[in-house]
């Protein structure tokens, strides 16, 4: 039996309204009762995941900026924060620079921009759509020079935005060439993740099955976008939503029903026997 279930929140177990389902819930706080472990995965900032880590009221830790942090905020712990140096940062500003177009920075508790149309859009600029509002999120500061934020603390995620796909996807190839100590992936259609190299959903999930002393083959992971693709293939079972990226479903071993008609519950129900 799998003793681990690794998911994605955006798109994969999230509606398309921002919403966590009650099917959801529900499915995760049986599997859990059982011994089950379960941990969300995401591209967001771990405390930004929060609210929906309470709705599921089972005291699980949280992956957090596609695997930069591992924390769990009943208990305290934090148990890792993989970030980015400064040389990398300003290499991928350069980048920024040149493409002529504006960035976030994150650290693990601020996001800073030289956007004010990122600044004020925030998240709503990627999740489009969503009516959940949120009680937990990080300050955002506006800057005047971008570059100023290159000797802030524990950077561990960069983000460009743009809703021109070709274009976004042109900077994530020129990050992925130029600068190798970075990883672009695509989190969102208009929106691309910059982690350090070793960073990926699929590492921190194995090492945080490592710490419970649980085998590759005995994880579950969702996802529905190119930045659970790691997840997917480190997985003993790597599953992709019916509504995810071609890219994703092309490696998944299934795919499971849309997040809006709660696929993960379902094939979560049929597995488990529940």
């Amino acid at each position: 039996m799998y003793k681990l279930i690794a998911t994605d929140c955006d798109g994969t177990i999230l509606d398309s309204e921002g919403f966590l389902p009650t099917e959801i819930i529900s499915v995760f706080r049986q599997l859990s009762s059982m011994g089950i472990r379960i941990i969300p995965v995401t591209g967001r900032n771990d405390i930004i995941a929060k609210d929906y880590i309470d709705e599921l009221d089972i005291g699980c830790p949280v992956i957090g900026c596609n695997g930069a942090t591992l924390v769990n905020f009943y208990t305290g712990e934090r148990f890792f924060t993989k970030s980015i140096d400064k040389t990398s940062v300003i290499k991928f500003m350069d980048i920024c620079k040149g493409f002529g177009v504006p960035c976030k920075i994150f650290t693990t508790d601020r996001q800073y921009t030289d956007s004010r149309e990122f600044y004020e859009g925030g998240i709503n600029l990627i999740t489009v759509g969503y009516k959940k509002k949120l009680t937990n999120y990080i300050k955002t500061l506006l800057v005047d020079d971008i570059y100023s934020v290159a000797d802030a603390e524990n950077i561990i995620k960069c983000v460009v935005v743009n809703n021109d796909v070709d274009f976004v996807l042109r900077i994530r190839d020129a990050i992925n060439r130029e600068i190798p100590e970075l990883k672009a992936v695509q989190s969102n259609w208009n929106c691309i993740d910059i982690n350090r190299r070793d960073v990926s959903k699929g590492a921190a999930v194995l090492e945080y099955a490592e710490m419970l002393g649980i085998k590759p083959h005995e994880i579950i992971a969702f996802g529905d976008s190119e930045n659970d693709l790691s997840m997917i293939e480190a997985a003993g079972l790597g599953v992709a939503v019916e509504n995810a990226d071609d890219c994703l479903k092309a490696k998944a071993d299934i795919v499971c029903g849309t997040n809006d008609n709660f696929g993960v519950a379902a094939l979560l129900k049929e597995i488990y026997k529940i």
